[in-house]
C-alpha cells in the first residue's frame, strides 16, 4: 500500500501542519505504510495480545465499609473548615 502525493497533501491539509512542499515525505510515509504491510504478513495465530510486556498484579487493598452508621454532624466535625448550614465552607478560589 502507498499513498500518492495528492493523498499526502489532502492528508496534510486536513489532519496536520506537514509542509509537504518535497517528495521526502511521501517516501517516508510510504515506507512507514510498507513496514506495516510486512508486520501483517508475520503469522500471529498463537501469540496471546498483551498489554504490557510485564506481568503486573493489583497490589491495592480491597474495599470495605468500615462503618456504617456515621451521623452528618460526626463527619462535619472532623472538618477543620467553618461550617455553614451543614455544609463545609472553603475559601473563594476566585482570588
Amino acid at each position: 500500500m502507498s499513498l500518492t502525493q495528492e493523498q499526502i497533501e489532502k492528508l496534510s491539509k486536513n489532519l496536520s501542519k506537514i509542509n509537504v512542499n518535497s517528495w521526502k515525505i511521501a517516501n517516508d510515509i510510504n515506507g512507514i505504510l510498507d513496514y506495516i504491510e510486512l508486520l501483517n504478513e508475520v503469522d500471529t495465530t498463537w501469540v496471546i495480545p498483551t498489554v504490557s510486556v510485564i506481568e503486573t498484579e493489583n497490589i491495592l487493598r480491597e474495599d470495605f465499609e468500615t462503618n456504617k452508621n456515621i451521623s452528618r454532624a460526626d463527619l462535619l466535625a472532623c472538618s477543620n473548615q467553618k461550617i455553614i448550614a451543614d455544609q463545609i465552607a472553603i475559601s473563594n478560589i476566585m482570588k
